[in-house]
């Protein structure tokens, strides 16, 4: 899709976030954010409902979007499924993590139009362990103007690279935020070539690495794109295993957060749908 040019959406994420709970809402959805399931509750092979926050709630059906592995082994717990199935989970691999960037611009200044995404590499050749090194040689800096959120006159910009989570997991703290502070300087170098007067116009820059994202997200091991292919039958064939569970995280379609979000959560939306319905015929389309 990249050949068709770059969308982004004008007002921000979360300003679209707030429209997507706005229409629900408009809809007759009862809708909660901010909030943690702890459990999902499962007897004779069928939903039974989640503990929420502390709270026990009853329902007939539970579309996940944690990770696969989190959802079948800690949600639901092992023993809830059949030894064969349970093989296959084991086989699943999860993806790797990142590191990113933030860089903010200040108030007043601004930076060139250089294009939306800016792939930069020092490699001399494609090499899987240089891109997921601490020693970084590419990056995608992403780059937001003041029209992708009109009013703030605005810019800012971040770089993205692979990272493996081993290799942050188990530092000090004194060497952990040493690393950042590297991580920090060694970007700026890079994004200099192309921007030359970047470290005068920022007023704020910090990083995360994969502990930060296993942290927020509570994705194990930090990762990214949550797993490799052999996640996607496992996701599948959940509803087979229990009734009425289904899964629509990123188990290695297509590597893109909204791009595979949208189009595997749309196929999984309308399963349970289907399930809700076949269990309650007299639900109609409003």
């Amino acid at each position: 899709f990249m050949d068709k040019g770059v969308f982004t959406y004008q007002g921000g994420t979360d300003h679209l976030i707030k429209e997507m709970k706005k229409e629900l809402i408009k809809n007759g959805v009862d809708i909660r954010t901010h909030c943690l399931v702890e459990k999902i509750y499962v007897e004779d092979k069928a939903v039974q409902g989640v503990r929420v926050n502390g709270q026990d709630i009853a329902c007939k059906s539970v579309l996940s979007n944690s990770n696969i592995i989190t959802t079948i082994e800690q949600l639901v717990g092992k023993e809830k499924f059949g030894p064969e199935y349970i093989k296959d989970v084991k086989n699943v691999r999860l993806n790797n993590s990142s590191c990113q960037v933030y860089m903010g611009i200040k108030k007043g200044e601004q930076i060139p139009h250089v294009g939306d995404l800016l792939f930069s590499s020092e490699a001399e050749e494609y090499c899987t362990e240089k891109i997921l090194s601490k020693d970084i040689t590419s990056r995608t800096f992403s780059f937001y103007y003041p029209e992708i959120r009109p009013g703030t006159n605005q810019y800012s910009i971040v770089s993205s690279t692979n990272a493996r989570y081993k290799d942050w997991a188990n530092l000090s703290e004194k060497e952990y935020l040493h690393d950042k502070n590297d991580l920090e300087q060694t970007t700026l170098n890079a994004l200099e070539k192309y921007v030359p007067d970047i470290r005068k116009k920022i007023d704020h820059i910090e990083a995360s690495t994969p502990k930060t994202f296993k942290r927020y997200t509570l994705h194990p091991s930090g990762t990214s794109f949550g797993t490799k292919f052999e996640g996607l039958k496992v996701s599948r064939d959940l509803p087979k295993q229990i009734n009425g569970l289904f899964h629509a995280g990123s188990v290695g379609i297509i590597m893109s957060g909204w791009l595979g979000a949208a189009n595997y959560g749309v196929i999984v939306a309308n399963e349970t749908d289907k399930f809700l319905r076949q269990r309650s015929p007299s639900l109609v389309t409003a």
